[in-house]
């Protein structure tokens, strides 16, 4: 993880449509092959925000279906190799609405105890950072 990622999340906010590349666990089975460890994995969705009380995750809503259900994306901090910001403030008002509610009332855990993050990201990555150091 690079300095220039962890200053791609601090300028992230809630509804920006962002690319995340990142290095995901990988599984195999068979004979030993000594490398191709890495995953690399390219997802695109909404931020939502960062969360995380061991590590630091972003996470990102990358399948929306009829407005109300949609699949997401928890990519720890440390596996991120690069993030693009597509475009800002990009989600549907409609869409903005139906995200914080679900953080603010079906996820009010995450976003107390765990972690779940809005608005000092700043913070939240610099003690990450520290604790990396």
């Amino acid at each position: 993880m690079s300095k220039a990622v962890l200053k791609d999340i601090d300028s992230l906010e809630f509804g920006d449509l962002v690319e995340v590349a990142w290095l995901d666990a990988s599984e195999n089975t068979g004979q030993f092959q000594g490398e191709g460890y890495d995953t690399p994995v390219q997802s695109v969705g909404y931020f939502l925000g960062v969360k995380g009380r061991k590590t630091k995750h972003v996470v990102i809503a990358k399948e929306i279906i009829n407005n109300k259900h949609y699949h997401y994306n928890v990519i720890p901090i440390g596996m991120i190799q690069q993030i693009l910001i597509q475009r800002k403030n990009a989600l549907k008002p409609k869409l903005r609405r139906v995200f914080k509610k679900f953080a603010l009332k079906t996820m009010p855990r995450l976003r107390k105890k765990d972690g779940w993050c809005y608005g000092n990201r700043k913070k939240m990555v610099k003690d990450h950072v520290e604790r990396l150091d």
